[in-house]
């Protein structure tokens, strides 16, 4: 029998795109979509790896805090976005 030890075990949290994201949640970019011609924008935008984010709203557009500035894009970019939870 297999005893998972904590090295085994991933502690890390799951990834989801920024659109699954729930308001209120403290993030951490994990990546961006490599093959969208919208990645570019996106790192305009701030959206870069291992940027804090905060998903402030979710009405049509997602709204996000990054770097101290509210952000809104599309829920199609949103889903360009990976992220997973900061652990407080």
């Amino acid at each position: 029998m297999n005893i998972p030890t904590p090295a085994d075990s991933d502690s890390k949290s799951p990834r989801m795109s920024l659109s699954q994201a729930r308001c209120g949640e403290k993030l951490k970019i994990v990546t961006l979509r490599k093959d969208s011609p919208a990645t570019a924008r996106l790192r305009e935008l701030g959206f870069c790896e291992s940027a804090e984010v905060c998903k402030v709203a979710d009405r049509g557009a997602c709204i996000c805090v990054l770097m101290g500035t509210r952000v809104a894009i599309g829920p199609e970019l949103a889903s360009h976005v990976f992220v997973e939870r900061v652990r407080r």
